[in-house]
């Protein structure tokens, strides 16, 4: 792999290819997942009421380094369906990670699975992490599932922890996956190769 830290990052899977967002990807697509309430409400956010310059400035704040905001592109068309954000902490090894996916016919096709496998090998490999791990705000039960079918372990809920963007309150659900869990999940699925 030919990247260094501070340099746009391109990974690939199967289906898609993720690179590095720029201010040029600050789409109307890009822009109404912000303002969209039913991708928001997966986040904990009302819709947010960006426009393209919040979409930019928001692009803009990530270094390539200590974070990342990936699109998730098909290979086929070349569609933005989605995007990726990952901060890895070089000094504690520790990546935190979330994954939305904007466009909802998408929505379970196993994006997620196929991506984050894909951003999980970047970061234990390339990275040097230990540790990756994702806060769920709310019940997210699609985040959920997708954690777990990954082999991510539940290590704590929260309870209480948060406002609720339509009043109340609601629990954060930490998941990680250290990298040995990791190594042995790989070493298993590619044990029939």
């Amino acid at each position: 792999m030919d990247w260094r830290p501070g340099k746009p990052l391109q990974l690939e899977t199967e289906r898609f290819r993720l690179r590095s967002l720029t201010p040029a990807d600050a789409t109307p697509v890009y822009v109404r997942w912000w303002n969209d309430p039913e991708v928001q409400a997966g986040l904990n956010f009302p819709a947010r009421g960006w426009d393209r310059q919040r979409a930019v400035k928001h692009i803009s704040q990530f270094n390539n380094r200590t974070s990342f905001h990936l699109g998730i592109f098909c290979k086929d068309t070349g569609r933005l369906i989605g995007f990726f954000a990952a901060f890895p902490d070089p000094h504690a090894r520790v990546a935190k990670t979330n994954i939305v996916i904007g466009e909802k016919d998408y929505w379970g096709k196993n994006v997620v699975q196929e991506v984050r496998a894909r951003m999980l090998s970047f970061l234990f490999e390339v990275m040097g992490m230990e540790k990756v791990k994702g806060e769920i705000q709310g019940r997210n039960y699609p985040s959920i599932f997708n954690y777990k079918a990954m082999g991510f372990t539940c290590e704590g809920v929260l309870r209480n922890e948060i406002p609720r963007f339509d009043g109340g309150r609601t629990d954060v659900f930490i998941f990680g996956l250290l990298r040995d869990e990791w190594e042995a999940l790989n070493k298993a699925a590619h044990a029939d190769d």
